[in-house]
């Protein structure tokens, strides 16, 4: 996904970032933030009918703070137990405490569920589809304005455009082609639309729409930041659609069993490798 625009400072994804196994509970893929909520509720569950026979054992009452230093760190060792990735791990440690010292500032109960659905509007991909907002820092972008069609009038797409700022960046440098991000996280989209419709940039369009359901042929690039969970899927559904002799772009991400055409090494901080299939 695409950041606002400037030299970026988003960390990589890589491993430690995003697990293969995130999600796949008892090999059952399912969203990463439901599985995660689960087995929070499952722990506190548990704790919640072990207290009164620790209390009885240790004659005395077991302190709130305890309670969710326990929750919370074997909510990290479960949760890293089912392949989940260290982000994911530690998020799952502090958001207990978290949670207690929220409740002990005495905020208004407003804050919390304005604070959720913010959460949900940028972070719904991650819900729905298990890929995280990645951002493309403004190097790679240079890079991959380098690989672009040296032709006139091509046509390029951005799978999960983000906040848009890859796509703003190319199609200023390239006013002889069009430029579509393709988006469903809402604040993402809403905010990748308005900064588009105030930058000018005429041949530029950003669409609310599922990346599986565009038709793929109408583009002679495409390019996605997404997570290792749709890469098969996306890249079948690639070659199916797109022209022959259109390029695929994947930041980071392989496709399994499909050895790209070419890799460009970016020189950046996280040392981004732009993944390229010739279709």
């Amino acid at each position: 996904m695409a950041d606002p625009g400037g030299d970026g400072n988003s960390s990589g994804p890589g491993g430690w970032w995003l697990d293969e196994g995130s999600g796949n509970l008892r090999g059952k893929k399912i969203s990463p933030v439901l599985a995660a909520l689960a087995i929070q509720a499952a722990i506190f569950v548990g704790l919640y009918l072990l207290r009164p026979v620790v209390e009885e054992g240790i004659d005395r009452p077991v302190p709130m703070l305890w309670l969710v230093l326990a929750q919370g760190l074997i909510a990290g060792i479960v949760t890293r137990g089912f392949g989940f990735s260290i982000p994911w791990v530690i998020g799952q440690v502090i958001a207990p405490p978290l949670l207690l010292f929220a409740l002990a500032l005495d905020l208004p109960s407003w804050i919390f569920p304005v604070i959720l659905i913010l959460l949900v509007l940028v972070f719904w991909n991650v819900a729905v589809g298990r890929v995280p907002l990645f951002l493309t820092n403004r190097t790679t972008s240079e890079a991959i304005l380098k690989l672009l069609p040296k032709k006139n009038g091509f046509y390029m797409a951005d799978l999960g455009s983000g906040l848009g700022g890859t796509l703003r960046h190319l199609s200023r440098n390239r006013l002889d082609a069009q430029f579509s991000g393709l988006e469903t996280a809402p604040l993402p989209f809403a905010l990748s639309w308005l900064l588009g419709r105030l930058s000018g940039i005429k041949n530029l369009e950003f669409r609310f729409q599922d990346i599986f359901k565009a038709d793929l042929s109408e583009f002679d690039v495409v390019y996605c930041f997404l997570s290792p969970v749709p890469m098969p899927d996306l890249f079948e559904k690639a070659k199916k659609e797109m022209k022959p002799g259109s390029l695929f772009i994947s930041n980071s991400f392989v496709v399994p069993g499909h050895k790209p055409n070419r890799t460009v090494k970016v020189d950046d901080r996280r040392q981004t490798k732009l993944l390229i299939w010739k279709m």
